[in-house]
């Protein structure tokens, strides 16, 4: 049962936003070749933010050029996604998951939404401001080598899911206090936490629990959220190890999930369907 009295750890940013790309990697892992599976296979509701063409994504409000409409994780990963939608049901939710598996050509493409972006934004932008400006939102894929480990994306692992609530008899999602691909204040997970610990809000604030019940249901499974953005999860990979070294101080020494290969895709990539976004 879901203790009342959880509450999200308020971490330290700074060493959270520490690189974790010099975690190594431990190939002998029997976990390190395990295949991914689909998860329209599974009872886990499904939308491939990136690859939507209806304009109802923003700040993209078209698709990313390489996203694709399936998603993919690793099968130990999806089998886990079940038992957090389990701990989830009692309180009449479940998971929506956004974004999974995220191959090297979507990464790019966000990359270059938001590079553009910030060439847009700011008055005689330098590459360097641009590169800068895009960091804030998204890995830069440009030096990816799927040998060097220093240079993956996280979400090209398998093991990350960026995620969001919704309620079990209807598509209505529950309010987590901002948007998905907000990157603002109230996106960073204990931004709540804070507002509670300052009197600034009441223990009841809805969205204060909302991510309390979600995060619950993750960590109970192994999973741990990246602190900077209360909608990513992650097991297994470098950034869970890197969380996990910041709050716990007991994780292992390498990550068992590294880059793996684009799946048998079976649907059409949205770049088939759209332009490339600005």
């Amino acid at each position: 049962m879901f203790d009342q009295d959880y509450q999200i750890a308020i971490v330290d940013l700074e060493k959270i936003r520490v690189s974790h790309h010099a975690i190594p990697l431990d190939s002998e892992d029997p976990r390190f070749h395990e295949p991914m599976v689909n998860l329209a296979h599974y009872d886990i509701a499904f939308t491939s933010y990136h690859a939507i063409t209806d304009g109802s994504n923003p700040p993209y409000y078209t698709a990313i050029r390489g996203s694709r409409q399936e998603g993919w994780l690793r099968k130990t990963v999806a089998e886990k996604l079940v038992d957090v939608n389990r701990n989830l049901r009692p309180y009449g939710a479940e998971l929506l998951i956004y974004d999974a598996y995220r191959p090297i050509e979507c990464q790019r493409g966000l990359w270059h939404f938001f590079y553009a972006r910030g060439r847009r934004e700011i008055p005689n932008a330098t590459e360097d401001d641009c590169r800068q400006y895009a960091l804030g939102y998204v890995r830069d894929p440009r030096k990816f080598d799927k040998l060097d480990t220093r240079t993956f994306p996280i979400h090209i692992t398998g093991s990350s899911v960026d995620v969001t609530l919704k309620y079990l008899d209807s598509d209505q999602l529950l309010d987590m206090g901002s948007r998905f691909e907000e990157i603002i204040d109230v996106s960073v997970t204990d931004y709540f936490e804070r507002q509670l610990q300052q009197g600034r809000i009441k223990a009841d604030d809805h969205r204060l629990l909302n991510r309390r019940l979600m995060d619950w249901a993750f960590t109970k499974e192994g999973f741990l959220n990246d602190p900077i953005l209360y909608w990513h999860y992650d097991w297994g990979n470098q950034l869970w190890i890197k969380v996990k070294r910041v709050l716990h101080d007991d994780a292992p020494a390498a990550a068992w999930y590294g880059h793996i290969e684009n799946p048998d895709w079976g649907v059409p990539d949205a770049s088939t369907l759209v332009v490339e976004a600005p």
